[in-house]
């Protein structure tokens, strides 16, 4: 084209404007465009398109020793490599967003007051607190066993504490709702008698199909920790499968297309919908606690409730189990209470008596 420049500058754009104007932008695939003062090959031109490739050029390799060049390595590691995708996903976002303030600190500065004062900054969000202490606790595990760092300096700074009650256990009343609105047959009464009878998380539940099915137990490897999950089916449960008629690995399908649900969130959205529709607040966590709570107050043991849910530690199985004994021993207490009632009509003069009770003190 006639007055086109012969030379052009890679990742150049010429724009003319409705008045014949000539300008030049810097521009590398879809990113930013930045306006090049002057003409083509001027001075200005030249040094605006040096400063330009200049911040395009790739980061410079973290100095080594520094938390970001850490990071990079812990990432291409056997230790990182063998954790699930969503593990790593999860553990990769939290170091980049402390990379991002904290990238260029040097390892051996990184002491117990540094790991704290992170941990300090999350105070209003303790959640997150606990995920940087654990998420920068592996980091360090890594280092340590790598030779790069001779102490972990995370080991002895205090997790704080989130009170929560988690999700909400649904109560009888919630489950009779959701049934009253989702006839049987329909995808939702489906998922609720799924949840309901297995326990079975909402990564889990979704994927279940026949082929998990052997004789009259569920078997399946938790997503979560690996761990082998058996589950006898209630013969409610086994009715209800016997009687759905799939062509696919999975039970679950999505009302519209008729497939399997592509991932735990969009089963979770679709749930949390139907759960809605029937007024109720539960979700499918919480029909998980309700198993779980039934379960230990029915008596069985840590050991049974581990197998059945797919715990590798006691922790959570002692938490119902904690629960379910605090709650006998109330009902044993309050029966005790009205076996020997502390009213004056009962009680002989030894006891509580209105008689003693309103003698002066001497």
């Amino acid at each position: 084209m006639e007055g086109m420049p012969r030379k052009k500058y890679p990742y150049t754009l010429r724009e003319v404007d409705g008045n014949g104007n000539v300008r030049w932008y810097f521009r590398v695939g879809k990113g930013k465009r930045t306006r090049l003062r002057g003409e083509w090959g001027s001075k200005e031109f030249v040094a605006d398109y040096k400063r330009c490739m200049a911040q395009e050029d790739a980061e410079p390799a973290p100095t080594r020793h520094t938390l970001q060049w850490l990071v990079d390595k812990y990432q291409e590691s056997a230790a990182f490599k063998g954790l699930k995708p969503s593990t790593q996903r999860a553990r990769a976002n939290v170091l980049k967003a402390v990379c991002k303030t904290g990238g260029k600190m040097i390892l051996s500065k990184i002491d117990r007051a540094a790991i704290a004062a992170g941990r300090d900054r999350r105070a209003d969000t303790p959640f997150a607190a606990i995920s940087y202490l654990k998420i920068m606790g592996y980091l360090f595990a890594y280092a340590v066993d790598a030779g790069i760092v001779k102490n972990n300096p995370v080991r002895d700074v205090k997790m704080p504490k989130a009170k929560t009650d988690g999700f909400k256990p649904w109560e009888a009343a919630d489950v009779e709702k959701f049934y009253a609105t989702h006839p049987e047959g329909s995808q939702a009464r489906l998922a609720m008698d799924m949840l309901l009878f297995t326990g079975l998380r909402r990564s889990e539940i979704f994927r279940i199909g026949p082929q998990h099915i052997k004789g009259d137990v569920i078997e399946y490897r938790a997503g979560k920790n690996d761990e082998w999950v058996y589950i006898p089916m209630h013969p409610d449960l086994k009715a209800v499968l016997e009687a759905t008629k799939t062509d696919h690995l999975a039970y679950l399908v999505t009302p519209v297309h008729g497939r399997p649900f592509k991932s735990a969130a969009a089963f979770g959205n679709w749930f949390g919908d139907v759960c809605a529709e029937a007024g109720v607040e539960g979700r499918a966590h919480g029909l998980r606690k309700t198993l779980a709570q039934l379960l230990a107050e029915s008596g069985n043991s840590n050991s049974e409730l581990k197998a059945r849910f797919g715990w590798r530690s006691d922790a959570m199985a002692n938490h119902y189990t904690r629960k379910a004994d605090k709650k006998k021993l109330a009902i044993s207490g309050a029966a005790k209470l009205n076996e020997n009632s502390l009213t004056p009509q009962s009680r002989s003069d030894e006891g509580f008596t209105s008689k003693s009770a309103t003698k002066p003190i001497k």
